[in-house]
């Protein structure tokens, strides 16, 4: 009985010590100080993101949270950016009550965002999921919650997209409401027959 706890212990303890060599090795002598998270897409660079990979103007990574902030424009009339700050300033009681008016009146408009793929029923010619501002709000971290997510669907004869980790732009028509499934809210913003282009820098 000794011998197995022994055997656990000391197999726990050398898991440790590769994890934190690992750590050590990936982050380099550049990493950033202890307890900084890193952002979204990395460590270092600009903005908290990867140095490799340029955001396009108007967007940038909170070195704090690791979440995109802000948005690019869209070069097509008649559709507002919406960003991911706004969305986040409520928080989430039945029936939406005390949703802000700033919000409210954004609903059945066209919007564009920015944001990360998170697939919810399908892995492959993807065109119903949620769009998230960080990949750490998807499996390897913290959820993002409801004021976090934006259910995605995509226009009619849209082609469904590949499961990917880049950036995506997404347009279409905003919509302030609860999605349930099986009477379980997993939703209160979706955007609706959108078009989406994913980024390429």
């Amino acid at each position: 009985m000794f011998d197995r706890w022994l055997i656990a212990a000391l197999t726990l303890a050398a898991v440790v010590l590769w994890f934190e060599g690992y750590k050590a090795a990936a982050d380099g002598p550049d990493a950033a100080p202890q307890g900084a998270k890193r952002g979204i897409l990395g460590a270092g660079g600009a903005e908290g993101g990867d140095a490799s990979l340029d955001l396009p103007a108007g967007l940038q990574v909170d070195p704090a949270t690791g979440l995109l902030m802000g948005v690019v424009p869209p070069d097509i009339p008649g559709v507002e950016p919406l960003m991911w700050e706004l969305l986040r300033t409520y928080e989430y009681r039945p029936k939406l009550e005390g949703m802000p008016a700033d919000i409210t009146k954004l609903d059945g408009k066209k919007v564009v965002m920015i944001g990360f793929l998170m697939t919810v029923f399908e892995y492959d010619d993807i065109r119903d999921f949620h769009l998230v501002a960080s990949h750490w709000s998807c499996c390897y971290g913290v959820p993002p919650g409801l004021d976090g997510a934006v259910r995605v669907t995509l226009k009619k004869g849209e082609e469904g997209l590949p499961n990917t980790i880049k950036p995506m732009r997404v347009i279409g028509t905003l919509r302030v409401k609860e999605v349930k499934e099986s009477e379980i809210v997993y939703a209160i913003y979706s955007i609706e027959d959108a078009e989406v282009r994913i980024m390429d820098f």
